[in-house]
Formats: structure tokens, sequence, C-alpha cells
């Protein structure tokens, strides 16, 4: 599945739905390129697990019973480019899906600059000469 977005939008969303009703001591995990995205397990957020790069900017649907296990990421930037991998697994349930997340750069217009006098050419230069003079 690929998933594209501007840098500068509010988030992403890397939607997952598997089978419902999931067992409560299922596990679910995000990664991409082996950092932690989003750990869930023991019916709790683990975010003592989650990499630096994603504190305070994801957020998991965490509904097992209904399968919707899809993952919000907040704030997008052209560094979170890459696979991302949701597993989830209990005693008898394995699933994987992958992701491959495109954040592209922000376009910036360019903007005429008024033009900067001292580049213009001039035939007569103002600046005084100076003379040798001894004192």
């Amino acid at each position: 599945c690929q998933v594209e977005v501007k840098e500068g939008a509010e988030s992403v969303l890397l939607p997952f739905r598997t089978t419902p009703e999931l067992p409560g001591d299922a596990e679910v995990k995000w990664d991409s390129e082996g950092r932690e995205v989003h750990v869930y397990k023991k019916g709790s957020d683990q975010l003592k697990e989650q990499d630096q790069v994603y504190r305070n900017r994801t957020k998991m649907n965490e509904d097992l019973k209904n399968g919707h296990l899809s993952l919000v990421l907040i704030r997008p930037t052209e560094r979170d480019t890459g696979k991302y991998r949701c597993d989830v697994y209990s005693e008898n349930i394995r699933r994987r899906k992958t992701f491959q997340l495109k954040v592209k750069a922000a376009t910036v217009p360019v903007q005429n600059q008024p033009e900067d006098i001292r580049t213009r050419s001039s035939s007569t230069d103002p600046t005084p000469l100076m003379a040798d003079h001894q004192v």
C-alpha cells in the first residue's frame, strides 16, 4: 500500500483494518526502517518503546473489537518517507501489512525581489575621489 502526502500537512493516515474480534492480549507494533513507531500491548500504548523521532507524533486507532488499527502520523516531514510495517500478533493470530510512505517536499513559491540599487550599473560613481595631501 502506498500513501503520499505533502510536507506541511497536519497529519497522514496509514489505514489498517484486520480481522475483527482480536483478542485482548493482541500486540500491535508499527515500525519503520528498524525504528519503533508505535507499540500497543496489554491494553495500552507503550510509549517508552517508541523511537525519539516519533515521540508525541503518533496516534493509533485501538479498536481491537472491529480490527481498526490505523496509525496517524502527525506533522509528517520528508525524513518520514520510507517503509512502514504493522505487525499484529497474539497466541493464535499473526497479521502484517506494509506501507510505503512518501512525504513530498513543500514547494515554496519564488517571489519577485525588489532590485537592489547597489547592483545597478551607473556611469557616474558618487564616491568622492581622495587626493593625496601632505601635512
